[in-house]
């Protein structure tokens, strides 16, 4: 992440010149290189130069015979860094310094002895002249002692000079690496401290470099400025640290290259490199061969031998090292210890061009066979990359497969080669240029030095001098016969084997036998349940796709969780930002591939046949077909083709499950040996497969976790430096998505065969459960399509190109596992929380086990994705959703203190945070509240996330914007820019500006324009972007977003602009000139090392950084990413402050968190709010925001569902007040007065769980900057825009024209970019007229050359431009041209970088020359005419016009949605370069359509112009014209809005009685069959109303708070409801209901009160859609026994759960029928009274369990005058004599309670008085009167009934709509008191006295009753044991006395449920009680349960 480049006379010749023109290209770079807090302490910087031999004959202080030694090529030197570690001594005094040189004076003489070993002679030590004053304190701090050894060989070596210097090179470099791991050892990499660096040891180059900025590089090292110092070659490097902190031997150049870039697959290549150690062998050819003395003792003399063994370089790749250095230490011996490769060569095998099938027909055969032969012995070490090398011979560049870094190259008449990350860093050449251009991605350039010649690592025709820089290697051998007749294709292996296979996969599955298919016990034994089968696994295998999710997650960290989770829940994925860009895998898959190789590796620096003898994977999931093929067919098929010999074995990674969770750690050894006894045992010649399978878990056998075997043998074969000789295959039903298969990969699978996915594919399609007509093979096809997608995007993240690279790159953070099973199994892994061991995880998996194969039943669900009533936790659920909206809707701050309390606990068990406590300290040590400070002031911190508009409607997305202006704070506009009408007109209710205070900028680029980003006070870079789905965007979206509505958009993963930490630098330096008066803020996610890329932000002049968390986010994406990328923010957040003041740099920045953050205890963590905003304005979580559907009217674009938006700025303001008042009451309690205060105060934080060290690490100080206390010096002072403006005033203000004239170098950077913001502060979006504003320039100008100009300005300029000219066109014109006077083509060079016009939204340019990679990327309005582009062309564009006259490079018009494109195809050739996914070529035939720059021979020209035209695009401007010519002037109609009714809600089941119940008075009864399922609704209506269920993310009709008490889990029975899988929907509600035939029908339905779709319609019918219950016998009995005394719910509910857990249930009632349900296996005693007739001591004695369920102790009465005259009943006894007559004789014997032909007055409500009612007038009664005390239910929810309480309105149930049907009005009567009973005389009742009562609130909230004087009124009217011989206890209102949610007695044994415990309730809340104290009971006998806990968990 730096500036490189190097300077080289092509014909070698050496001159001091060429160092003083070096000196200016590094100080040109020095704005792509860092400094510390102090502007002395660069990152990094040095120079890499020629053996200056006559400097060192003048210079050197030595006798002359010595100096007579010195022959050029015949002596090497180097720079030496010495750094011993002296202890006890104050490293600043004399003492100090006298032991540190004692110390390298012992260092100097074993250097010297070790030198001698190797056949050479140290001459003398020389001491490097430098000056150490101008160091900064850090680079002082590390300054080490810098010596030169002079160094001559003395064995005699014979042979050409090239063969005597390269045997002299070899034995320099084993003197550099055994001296470097004698002084360094191994310890070295714990202390991350060398004691020596040898900078370089070479004969022909020597770098000088340093911790230094490069204007000290000439100033510290005083050899430089000698005038005889002179060299033939320079090459510069300025450093930006990104992946490691700066150091002296971390600067560049490194021994051999300089690299500008990041290496992501580090950790991968490194160790690959360290399992090949194991067969790396020094190659027969290289001659001469190394030689080495190995005795004891060395002296002067002694014949050394020939090297036997490479052992003495190992380690290849250094610790201690950045990305750059392993690079180069690979790179060193491959070029040194290999007879084949050039340094040229090596870099070429270690980063290839990019081999996909679309690339591979642009090169040359045998450099493609050459390319895939260096696949196969080593992986590429991907990621962008611009490296610069030089062996002394020959200088070059190699640019990375992406093209990534920008590579500039100029060549002069006078043979000078320059090449940079930038033109135009050397003046004082213009009139010497013949030649300008790029280096184009995947391609090398080599200036041979000694030949005098440049070579491109293609041919060049052209140059008879010059051939191909890789044709000399490509040719050395036949690569392409070695390939064909060795290499094994899966094509050709299926091809084979197809005839000889005796086993079909589908067959076999089909016809298994055994368990229904989700009854398989394999599914639960590897943790798969229903949850992820639908919403993961089935649109894999139907769709081809990942499914999408939204709203971030907010479950446990698996360390967290209480249940058990699958091992790669661990795992967090890593993603690329700021230090290396991530990839688009869809349109930029040309660089992408999973090729993998499969068998042995050869000898790494040899070339021979049998490296590619391999198998050819195009894929590393492998089929069912594949696996045979590999698993039985390869060894025949090596046999008989012959293509190698081919051996392999299965090893079993399962044990007996009685070994008990202590055998998984020996297991894992066991598997360890038994796969390095077959490598052992195997022949060399043989290619060994190894299958690490799962496939023997059974009842008897348990399997170790396919990660931890994996991992294990991986990391056991790496450590015996043995991986490189077997291939791992992973055959396993554990893994089945894509985050899985990605750590396995990680972790070093070569493939992976998850079989019981597809033998689930193939059985869901047998029992018809996928509904879809696709077969199976086309589910397998669709479900490794989707796998390999998901792998690709998650390799793209962290910007892999290619598998190989990613296998075993372990691009992942654990957080959870213990150090042991890390160090085992996943050595090298980041692991900051430490957590199980392989116990634990032992007993995890036996826990899983026994939920497959149970001794007593189990009925699982997870709730990872959707909150699940009693599953895994979520932060948001019903009750915090709930609790919040009311708080804010109605300012109620005690629902505030639920939601606040509720979301502490929910915290608690999801979050690290949860893990922390407040050290409160003693009362003393609090301060007084009113001393804190205010709430007024707080809330100006607190900031809104960054939610588009587009993402959320626009109601909200301005409700936000006004409340955060209300309140001082800033709202986020998101990626999707902002209408600037809301900047100039405030909101019409409030007065209020609507404008967002933080305009964000990110990789889309949409709407970003000089005025908006004018018009921010905050500019936010959103770096770490996922790959967003093209969205057709319309209207006021489209018009905000500067695209053309109905015309597709992409959020592309990079930013165009940022492509490496100098980029972001850039960037920001952009903004800051684009707006000087904004806050520049970066977005960064936390993941392990954020901070030192923090680090890099800071030093980047960022003036706020934001560290957001793993859980955030409410946009759409794949569930991979949503599940399982990042971490949490409070170890980015804590690592990063930590790093920050410990650089000095805290000072610097305001520090920011998001991620989940709930309440002001969240926020004294500190803060940043998306999701909860929402919530507080209506959000339901529903996560569906990617579906357009949201039922309040948030997240959707739909005109009528935003309608539904009812949230309020008041709302927002009203959650902050509340929050920050809670952070108060904080504050005062911990003694902090104000915030500042508290920054960084971690002492005052306590855990008693988890180590949570990192996070509390303590970095408090006196003195310390530990918040924001200084600003950023940006230098904008100085800049060329400040003469600009002064100069251009008049026009800014009046308007007039004015003309100015500049010479320009690169350091002028952002050229227009601040003039143009004053433009648009002062005129808006609209600017000023063309051409108002004239600039011309002349020279070379810097990055950024008009970025965002605004309409009104012009610049030309006569030279050439560096990278993102043009970015974010404004309006602006820009004219480009080369010098007038340049001799060469403008057509055939390069004038401007890459990335130009990226993101341009409206303006014009001319380009006379050639463009780089990644032109007019994400143009939505600008019109560019050019003669040529790069790579990449038009990319996402979405509007404007393009001209190319001349070539592109490939991939053009990738995910070009909008505008045209025209190209001059003259060569016939560009078809095959354009992207055609999203666009058609079109033959021009209109002159107008070309611009009038027409050229000459126009005519001639015309029919080799193409147009690039967007399907969508196209589609769209059709469209806009047919609507246009149909549309009409309309009379305008102002139709008033309806006032806002909520319907009555009436039970759609019971609303219009039919006749068949008007005959029955038993509402229980239920139907019997599926068929009379929708007796009540038609089937088309049941799947009308299952539809309209959104399976919410957060079903509050599920919650036992809100909605349904058993937890049913509603969503998914309407969704197997409405795919008629009727079966599949019973079995799901069984799982939380045992009585769905009747609740279905007396359940008052509490759910559809909370449906989401009730807020502001009809909810879901969810009552209506229920069933019949199917009878199943338990598998085993326990032999214990209870006795259940009640057959309500609640003891029907217990017994039949009981029964399911084995134990012998008997249920005792004192009527002689239970529910009238039939259960097998419980045992029904009727007509038995516990108490009188049945002893319950008898029972107690009898039985080990007994449960009360008596119902309610007592009935409900009405104690009033009259009360005991005849006529007068309990409803229950009425109810049930009824119900008895009925089922006994059909009411034939008469014996029930008659009301034929009756006044009957019902006195209460509820389903008991409704049911009442309904039996009265199908008794036939004469007239039935409801009365009811409350007044009236309102239609609409009233302000104190919020959603989602249950909904107290007007409701029509069945009773009340049968006395309407029959007697023509509604039975009940509100407000009315019943003061007396009257009698008729003879004791029976006649009528009842009433009085009407009226309800008035008091001051203090309570409700209060009176009776209205005179409004007495007369109605008609014709017509309890207790078991107290068990001496339970009770309460004061009788029921039987528990504990809090407990059901356990006063007396042992004893349980009670239902209402004689609860008090009368729903019959749900019955289910209820007897389903948990059925698990009470059960862990009382078994000592655990296994029942499910409320929702079926």
């Amino acid at each position: 992440m730096c500036g490189v480049g190097f300077l080289s006379h092509i014909r070698g010749k050496t001159s001091h010149s060429l160092l003083y023109q070096a000196h200016s290209m590094l100080c040109n770079m020095t704005h792509r290189g860092a400094e510390g807090a102090d502007s002395r302490d660069g990152d990094g910087a040095g120079i890499m130069l020629s053996i200056p031999h006559s400097f060192f004959q003048q210079g050197l202080a030595v006798d002359a015979a010595v100096k007579a030694q010195l022959i050029p090529g015949k002596y090497a030197t180097g720079n030496v860094f010495f750094s011993p570690i002296v202890e006890g001594s104050d490293s600043e005094s004399d003492a100090h310094d006298s032991l540190v040189s004692a110390a390298v004076e012992e260092m100097k003489a074993k250097f010297e002895e070790i030198a001698l070993r190797m056949g050479l002679q140290v001459l003398f030590w020389r001491e490097v002249p430098h000056d150490s004053s101008i160091l900064g304190p850090v680079s002082k701090s590390q300054e080490p002692v810098i010596l030169q050894p002079f160094i001559i060989a003395t064995s005699n070596v014979t042979g050409s000079e090239e063969e005597v210097n390269k045997a002299f090179e070899r034995q320099l470099y084993l003197l550099r690496k055994v001296s470097t791991n004698t002084f360094n050892g191994e310890k070295s990499e714990d202390s991350g401290h060398n004691n020596i660096y040898i900078c370089s040891l070479s004969s022909r180059l020597i770098v000088y470099k340093g911790l230094l900025a490069p204007i000290q590089v000439f100033k510290y090292f005083v050899d430089l400025n000698d005038v005889n110092f002179e060299s033939a070659f320079a090459l510069v490097h300025s450093r930006f640290s990104t992946n490691t902190f700066p150091s002296w031997d971390r600067a560049h150049p490194m021994r051999w290259v300089a690299h500008n870039g990041e290496i992501n697959t580090l950790r991968g290549n490194k160790n690959w490199m360290r399992s090949r150690e194991g067969v790396l062998q020094i190659p027969k050819t290289l001659t001469p061969a190394p030689t080495m003395i190995t005795t004891e003792n060395v002296k002067p003399g002694m014949e050394s031998e020939p090297l036997t063994s490479l052992e003495p370089l190992f380690p290849i790749i250094e610790p201690n090292g950045s990305d750059s250095s392993a690079l180069d230490n690979v790179v060193e011996l491959l070029h040194l210890m290999s007879s084949d490769l050039t340094l040229p060569e090596s870099v070429a095998v270690m980063i290839p061009e990019a081999l996909s099938p679309k690339s591979a027909s642009t090169e040359p055969s045998h450099l493609e066979s050459f390319h895939e032969w260096a696949a196969c012995v080593m992986e590429p070490w991907d990621g962008p990359a611009l490296v610069t090398f030089c062996d002394g011979r020959r200088v070059g560049a190699r640019l990375d497969r992406n093209g990534l870094r920008p590579c500039r190259y100029v060549m002069t008449s006078n043979d000078l080669m320059i090449v940079a990350s930038e033109v135009g860093i050397l003046g004082g050449i213009e009139d010497t240029i013949v030649k300008k251009g790029r280096l184009e991605p995947g391609r090398m350039l080599v200036v041979d030095m000694e030949k005098g010649v440049v070579n491109f690592d293609e041919e060049d025709e052209a140059q008879e001098e010059s051939v191909g820089a890789l044709s000399r290697v490509a040719q050395l051998n036949d690569f392409g016969a070695w390939i064909k007749n060795g290499m094994v294709t899966m094509d050709e292996l299926r091809q084979w084997w197809k005839p000889l296979a005796t086993n079909d996969f589908i067959t076999q599955s089909v016809n298994s036998a055994g368990k229904e298919t989700l009854e398989d016990p394999r599914l639960k034994a590897f943790n798969l349940d229903m949850e992820q089968l639908n919403m993961i696994l089935v649109p894999m295998f139907t769709d081809g796709k990942e499914a999408l999710g939204s709203m971030g997650v907010d479950i446990p960290l698996a360390c967290l969780s209480n249940a058990p989770r699958p091992l790669y829940d661990y795992f967090r994925q890593h993603f690329a930002q700021v230090t290396n860009p991530p990839i688009d895998p869809i349109r930029e898959t040309l660089v992408m591939s999973l090729t993998c190789y499969l068998g042995a590796e050869g000898n790494l620096l040899d070339m021979s046949p049998s490296q590619v003898a391999r198998l050819k994977l195009e894929s590393p999931i492998l089929s069912p077909f594949d696996m045979d093929c590999i698993k039985y067919g390869i060894q025949g098929f090596g046999e008989n083709t012959p293509r190698g010999q081919w051996k392999v074995y299965t090893v079993d990674t399962t044990y007996p499950v009685v070994a008990g969770q202590d055998q998984y750690e020996s297991t894992l050894e066991r598997v360890c040996n038994e796969v390095l006894h077959l490598i052992e045992n195997a022949q060399s010649s043989e290619k060994l497969l190894v299958i690490l399978s799962d496939a023997q878990v059974s009842q008897d056998r348990v399997a170790l976790s396919s990660l931890i075997s994996l991992g294990g043998v991986h990391h056991f074969l790496l450590r015996k430096k043995l991986r490189g000789r077997v291939s791992l295959i992973v055959e396993t039903g554990e893994a089945r998505e894509v985050h899985q298969f990605c750590i396995l990969l990680g972790y070093g699978a070569d493939a992976v065969y998850p079989y019981l996915s597809f033998e689930l594919m193939t059985k869901l399609k047998r029992d018809n459960i996928i509904k879809t007509d696709q077969p199976v093979e086309a589910l397998f096809k669709n479900y490794i399509k989707s796998s390999n997608d998901g792998i690709k995007k998650v390799m793209s993240k962290m910007g892999i190109s290619t598998l190989q690279s990613y296998k075993a790159a372990q691009i992942f953070e654990c957080l959870g596992l213990s150090a042991n099973v890390i160090s085992r199994c996943f050595n090298g892994t980041p692991s900051r929380i430490a957590g199980i061991d392989f116990a634990e995880i032992g007993a995890d998996a036996l826990r899983l086990h026994d939920a497959a194969w149970p001794t007593r039943a189990l009925l699982p669900e997870s709730g990872k994705y959707h909150w699940r009533n009693g599953a895994e936790p979520h932060i948001n659920d019903p009750t915090t959703v709930g609790s919040l909206q009311d708080a804010v809707r109605n300012k109620n701050k005690s629902s505030y203190d639920t939601y606040s309390k509720h979301c502490h606990q929910q915290i608690k068990h999801c979050t690290l945070r949860g893990m922390l406590d407040f050290d409160f300290g003693s009362e003393e040590s609090s301060v007084p509240l009113d001393e804190v400070e205010p709430w007024t002031s707080i809330v100006k911190r607190f900031c809104t996330g960054a939610m588009s508009y587009g993402s959320i409607s626009k109601e909200s997305h301005s409700t936000l914007a006004i409340a955060m202006n209300q309140l001082g704070g800033k709202s986020n506009t998101g990626e999707g820019g902002e209408d600037p009408e809301r900047s100039t007109i405030p909101d019409a209710e409030s007065g209020t500006s609507m404008r967002s205070a933080i305009k964000q900028v990110a990789s889309g680029r949409f709407g970003v324009t000089s005025f908006y980003l004018a018009d921010a006070d905050e500019l936010q870079i959103k770096l770490a972007q996922g790959l967003n789905l093209e969205k057709v965007v319309s209207g006021d979206i489209a018009k905000t977003r500067k695209s053309t509505p109905g015309v597709g958009l992409i959020s592309p993963p990079p930013h165009h602009d940022i492509y490496s930490i100098e980029d972001l630098k850039q960037l920001i330096y952009d903004l800051k000139c684009a707006n000087p008066e904004a806050r520049i803020s970066v977005k960064l996610v936390s993941e392990v090392g954020v901070s030192v890329i923090a680090s890099g932000v800071a030093k980047a002049k960022a003036e706020h950084i934001l560290i957001s968390g793993h859980d955030g986010g409410t946009g759409a994406s794949r569930w991979t990413g949503i599940q399982h990328a990042g971490v949490p923010w409070e170890l980015g957040l804590t690592e990063t402050h930590q790093t920050l003041v410990a650089k000095g740099l805290r000072g610097r920045v305001v520090l920011q968190t998001d991620g989940q953050i709930k309440t002001g205890r969240d926020v004294a963590m500190l803060w940043g709010f998306a999701t909860t905003p929402l919530i507080a304005m209506g959000c339901t979580m529903m996560r569906k925001c990617h579906l357009n559907t949201c039922p309040v009217g948030i997240a959707t674009q739909d005109e009528q569902l935003r309608k539904k938006f009812a949230g309020k700025p008041e709302h927002v303001v009203n959650f902050f007040y509340y929050v920050a008042e809670e952070l108060r009451s904080i504050m005062a309690r911990l003694g902090f007065r104000t915030i500042n205060e508290m920054v960084g105060r971690t002492d005052r934080l306590k855990t008693k769980t988890l180590d949570l060290s990192p996070i509390l690490a303590a970095t408090y100080a006196p003195g310390v900057e530990m918040h924001n206390v200084q600003g950023q010096d940006h230098g904008l002072e100085s800049r060329l825009d400040t003469r600009m403006i002064e100069l251009a005033k008049d026009s800014i203000k009046m308007g007039v024209k004015s003309h100015m004239a500049f010479t320009v170098v690169n350091t002028e950077r952002t050229i227009g970019t601040t003039l143009s913001f004053h433009v648009s502060k002062t005129h808006g979006e609209s600017g000023l007229p063309d051409g108002t504003i004239n600039v011309k320039l002349d020279g070379s100008a810097g990055q950024s050359l008009a970025a965002f100009l605004s309409k009104g300005i012009t610049i030309e300029l006569e030279g050439d431009a560096n990278d993102y000219v043009g970015k974010g066109l404004s309006g602006g014109q820009l004219v480009l041209y080369p010098p007038k006077a340049a001799t060469f083509n403008s057509h055939e060079n390069v004038i401007a970088g890459n990335a130009c016009f990226y993101g341009a939204t409206s303006g014009h340019a001319f380009i006379a020359g050639i463009a780089a990679e990644r032109f007019c990327v994400r143009n939505s309005g600008a019109t560019v005419v050019i003669e040529g582009v790069g790579d990449h062309g038009c990319e996402y564009m979405t509007g404007g016009r393009v001209v190319i006259l001349g070539s592109t490079g490939r991939n053009f018009a990738a995910g070009m949605s909008g505008g045209i494109a025209y190209v001059l195809d003259q060569d016939a050739t560009f078809a095959s370069k354009c992207n055609m996914e999203m666009v058609a070529l079109v033959a021009v035939a209109d002159l107008k359509e070309i611009a009038k720059t027409v050229l000459q021979n126009w005519m001639a020209y015309l029919p080799k112009f193409v147009k690039v035209y967007p399907h969508d695009y196209k589609a769209a401007l059709e469209r806009a014209e047919a609507e246009a010519a149909a549309s009409k002037p309309a009379e305008t109609v102002v139709v008033p809005a309806p006032a806002k009714e909520e319907p009555v809600l009436l039970d759609l089941e019971d609303s219009v009685p039919d006749e068949a119940m008007l005959k029955s008075a038993d509402k229980v009864k239920g139907v019997k069959d599926f068929d009379e399922i929708n007796a009540r609704l038609t089937a088309p209506e049941l799947k009308i109303q299952a539809a309209r269920c959104m399976d919410c993310g957060v079903p509050f009709c599920q919650s036992d708070a809100t909605g349904c008490p058993i937890g049913n889990v509603i969503p998914k029975w309407n969704d197997l409801v409405f795919n008629d899988r009727w079966k599949e929907a019973l079995n799901r509600l069984l799982l939380t209901n045992n009585f769905p035939e009747f609740t279905g029908r007396v359940c008052p339905a509490p759910c559809e009160g909370s449906c989401v779709l009730g807020i502001n319609e009809m909810p879901v019918a969810i009552k209506s859609i229920e069933c019949w219950i199917v009878p199943t016998p338990p598998s085993v009995r326990t032999g214990k026994r209870v006795a259940i005394v009640g057959s309500g719910p609640a003891g029907l509910a217990a017994a039949d759960q009981l029964n399911k857990a084995g134990h012998t249930v008997t249920v005792y009632d004192r009527n002689d029928r239970h529910g009238g349900l039939l259960m097998y296996g419980v045992m029904f005693v009727g007509n038995a009274e516990v108490g009188k007739t049945v002893d319950a001591r008898d029972l107690q004695k009898d039985n080990d369990a007994l449960l009360l369920a008596v119902g309610a102790t007592w009935p409900r009465d009405l104690k009033i005058p009259g009360r005991n005259l005849d006529g007068i009943h309990f409803a229950m006894e009425y109810l049930q004599s009824t119900t008895k007559s009925l089922l006994d004789s059909s009411l034939e014997d008469g014996k029930y309670m008659s009301v034929k032909d009756k006044h009957v007055i019902v006195i209460g409500g509820g389903d008991t008085g409704n049911d009442c009612i309904g039996t009265s007038v199908r008794l036939g009664a004469k007239s039935v009167v409801n009365f009811e005390l409350l007044p009236q239910p309102p239609n609409v929810r009233g302000d104190d009934n919020p959603w989602p309480q249950y909904p107290r309105v007007f409701k029509l149930d069945y009773g009340h709509s049968e006395v309407k049907a029959a007697h023509g009005k509604d039975p009940r009567e509100y407000q009315i008191l019943s003061k007396e009973f009257v009698s008729d005389g003879n004791g029976r009742v006649k009528g009842i006295q009433t009085v009407k009562v009226e309800w008035t609130k008091t001051d203090t909230g309570r409700w209060e009753m009176k009776e209205v004087a005179g409004s007495e009124k007369f109605y008609e009217a014709d017509m309890t044991e207790i078991i107290e011989q068990l001496q339970v206890k009770k309460d004061v209102r009788s029921n039987i006395q528990t504990d809090t949610n407990k059901y356990m007695t006063s007396v042992d044994g004893v349980f009670a449920a239902g209402d004689c415990r609860r008090g009368q309730s729903l019959i749900v809340w019955g289910i209820n009680e007897g389903r948990m104290a059925a698990r009470e009971v059960d862990t009382y006998l078994m000592g655990n349960t296994r029942l499910p806990s409320r929702g079926g968990i």
